[in-house]
């Protein structure tokens, strides 16, 4: 699979993707150290640092750091956007 571009929070990243099943998807998603999420999502996620540390901020409840080797699951519904200080690698199904 080739990396894809993505932008967001005023930053880059690159992103795998593969279809898997219906609406679910698979992502290697790595993102730039100044990777700061402006809008809320709404999405369910499912995932796990490979290398790096993920901070999600959640609308409702307290924020999530997310280390290497760790998981996280964020349920549909619940308000988050993502952020970064250091290049971080996420494996995600959605």
């Amino acid at each position: 699979m080739p990396w894809e571009r993505v932008v967001g929070g005023g930053a880059e990243g690159r992103v795998k993707r593969r279809a898997i099943e219906g609406n679910t998807t698979v992502r290697l998603l790595e993102l730039d150290p100044r990777w700061d999420e402006k809008e809320w999502c709404t999405k369910r996620h499912v995932g796990y640092v490979l290398f790096g540390t993920l901070k999600l901020a959640l609308k409702d409840r307290a924020p999530l750091v997310v280390r290497r080797g760790q998981g996280f699951s964020v349920p549909k519904g619940c308000a988050h956007k993502a952020s970064c200080t250091k290049a971080t690698r996420i494996f995600l199904v959605e």
